[in-house]
């Protein structure tokens, strides 16, 4: 037996047509901006209908159908599938023994790199941005600069269209380097501008490394209220219509079958106007996406297992596992970038192990247990009969360390035990974990002098060409 895929509807079929018929009169009627007229004329050539005087490419109903019905299937659910890698951005330190906040220095970046490989759950880290970038405006150049040499997951910002040419420089001194094709360790993403607008700058960007054969990701987020509509069938229609308008696009440059759903759809708070992750909206929206996405047989990503409380607590548990949950029971998929706080303004350590807790906990709930002669124990029941004990059985001894789920963290002991031994709570513990392993935080650099040599030179050619 095993934990699959599930069916958590939230739509009725109406509903699911009624958001599938609003997300085609959007694309029909409104349409996607993109400020930049040779990816008006490569999807105009795709099919869609372009009104050059606004920039606007319309998607007629038959050609989102048929970019559908091309459309991959995800294949059939046999399980679901937990992952989790420490996401670092343009964000703030907690600092395990002091608890304060610091700014971020090489020999941080490169422990916490190493803490997140030495947790079972976690195992990598990702970066997107570089909060070490002197000056900030080649952020883009360190990302690569410290992600290569610590062995962390580049996300590919790019920012500034005059780093482009400097980006793929990079990208083709690394596959040199590793004897692998560029497309295959190429990274590049950008954002549009919310709603439905691919921008000047994100365009030139899109079309600079497209037309090279490598493909840039364009994400988005919806703040409803703000950047969508309040109402959550607004947003959702929006955020679908989006959704395809982008893929379609990809599609129109680099082929493929591929297409996933995703969401990251959170309101707006009216009285602070702050973007929370840890709302029930998230979640809902999760839900609903989820069930989009299987409506059309497309995989789903959904953004999830995050908080907007500051430090570690209740609070941050209680909003990750509010989204992080229903995501991985509706979806099949959870991956958790692990370690935040503070809508990703916080890297914790100490989360970070709590967060590895959870996701072992997460991991154990998704793992199948067999119903096989051995399993069922019927001969062993019987002979143990009404009012007997199990714990000192062959039966037992055999089977509990694969049945059961160990915590480290989390209580196990019972109250007078706890109560004489200092009365530790998660972040205590989390702690002593983290004093443990620290000695063995200490990462050698990935890159050998040579390549950081090259790396170098090339970030001050581009800020000498940038004049900064």
């Amino acid at each position: 037996m095993q934990l699959e895929q599930g069916t958590i509807n939230v739509l009725s079929s109406a509903e699911v047509s009624a958001l599938h018929g609003a997300a085609q009169r959007i694309l029909q009627e409104v349409g996607l901006c993109v400020e930049h007229e040779a990816i008006l004329e490569r999807l105009a050539a795709h099919g869609a209908i372009v009104d050059w005087a606004r920039q606007r490419a319309l998607f007629p109903a038959p050609l989102v159908e048929r970019f559908l019905a091309d459309s991959e299937r995800s294949a059939p659910a046999t399980g679901v599938e937990v992952t989790a890698s420490a996401g670092i951005y343009y964000s703030l330190y907690h600092d395990p023994e002091s608890g304060k906040l610091l700014p971020w220095t090489q020999e941080r970046l490169a422990s916490y790199a190493m803490l997140a490989k030495r947790l079972e759950h976690i195992g990598a880290a990702s970066m997107l941005g570089c909060p070490l970038a002197d000056p900030p405006q080649l952020a883009p150049l360190y990302e690569r600069l410290y992600c290569w040499r610590y062995g962390i997951q580049e996300a590919g910002s790019i920012h500034l269209d005059e780093l482009c040419p400097f980006i793929l420089e990079l990208y083709e001194m690394r596959a040199s380097w590793l004897g692998r094709p560029l497309k295959e360790i190429f990274r590049g993403s950008a954002y549009l501008i919310p709603p439905l607008k691919l921008g000047r700058h994100e365009a030139y960007q899109f079309h600079y490394f497209a037309e090279r054969g490598l493909p840039v990701s364009l994400g988005d987020q919806y703040a409803t209220g703000a950047t969508a509509p309040v109402t959550m069938a607004g947003a959702l229609a929006l955020s679908l219509a989006e959704q395809l308008a982008v893929g379609i696009l990809q599609r129109a440059f680099h082929g493929g079958r591929r297409f996933a759903l995703h969401c990251s759809i959170s309101p707006l708070d009216m009285r602070t106007m702050f973007y929370p992750y840890g709302r029930p909206e998230m979640a809902l929206a999760n839900l609903a996406m989820a069930q989009m996405a299987r409506h059309y047989g497309l995989p789903f990503y959904g953004h999830a297992g995050l908080t907007d409380a500051k430090l570690p607590s209740a609070e941050a548990g209680y909003q990750k596992a509010l989204t992080a949950l229903p995501t991985l029971l509706a979806s099949g998929r959870l991956h958790m970038d692990a370690g935040l706080l503070a809508v990703d303004e916080i890297c914790s350590p100490l989360q970070l192990i709590i967060d590895n807790e959870f996701l072992g906990a997460l991991k154990h709930l998704c793992q199948s247990f067999p119903t096989d002669k051995e399993a069922l124990a019927l001969e062993l029941i019987a002979s143990i009969g009404p009012g007997g004990n199990f714990i000192a059985t062959e039966h037992t001894a055999r089977h509990f360390r694969q049945e059961h789920w160990e915590p480290q963290i989390w209580s196990r002991e019972p109250l007078q035990i706890w109560l004489g031994s200092g009365q530790p709570l998660d972040v205590d513990r989390a702690r002593e974990i983290y004093q443990g392993l620290l000695p063995g935080l200490v990462a050698a650099p990935e890159l050998s002098p040579e390549q950081e040599r090259e790396i170098q030179g090339l970030i001050r050619r581009a800020q000498a060409s940038l004049a900064l």
